[in-house]
């Protein structure tokens, strides 16, 4: 089971700057999404304008959380190479499945902020492994319009940082995500308050 604690009590706000991300793929799916036309008036581009065939190189690290349905972040896509690291598939399965009962308000909350406000987030993981091995991930979600308008969606590129030197992740699965650092990004209506989000848009 794949549990989530979050660690950073702070935040660090990013706030008109340029994200200075770890790794080429953050940065590259930044800067896809940046590139992406907007409709009039909106900061958000839509679900349709993703183009897989753009990103080829990112989507093995791509993750899609569908925050329609009112609670609930559906993984509708969790790319291969994520499936490969966690030593399972968690496609189709609500992201509330793996995280600590008592932290899911706040989970949930951190991606609503992202979709309500809208901003990105960029976070620093440590994935631990069954046997205590840890991978070091970053990633960058940003928020994508539904085209029928009935809610929002989040992608994420999460790339490993640092990996262990040697694990088979079908034999000792990622049982525990631990969020070290979360970082809000600025795409043009500034950043939310520290604290829970409302839920809503």
């Amino acid at each position: 089971m794949l549990e989530s604690r979050n660690r950073c009590e702070g935040m660090s706000l990013i706030d008109g700057q340029t994200p200075d991300f770890q790794t080429d793929g953050c940065r590259a799916m930044y800067d896809f999404w940046i590139g992406l036309p907007k409709p009039a008036g909106s900061l958000i581009p839509s679900k349709s304008e993703l183009n897989p065939s753009a990103i080829p190189k990112l989507l093995p690290r791509v993750l899609l959380h569908d925050l329609r349905q009112p609670g609930k972040a559906i993984l509708r896509l969790v790319g291969t190479g994520l499936v490969e690291q966690y030593g399972f598939d968690p496609t189709g399965n609500d992201y509330a499945r793996y995280v600590e009962p008592e932290r899911w308000p706040s989970a949930f909350g951190e991606l609503m902020k992202v979709a309500s406000h809208p901003c990105g987030m960029r976070v620093l993981t440590q994935y631990v492994h069954a046997g205590g091995q840890v991978h070091e991930n970053e990633a960058v979600g940003l928020p994508l319009e539904a085209d029928d308008g009935s809610g929002r969606f989040l992608v994420f590129v999460d790339e490993i940082v640092r990996a262990p030197k040697s694990i088979d992740p079908r034999k000792r699965p990622v049982e525990r995500l631990v969020v070290r650092q979360r970082d809000y990004l600025d795409i043009g209506g500034g950043v939310p308050p520290a604290g829970r989000s409302t839920g809503q848009w």
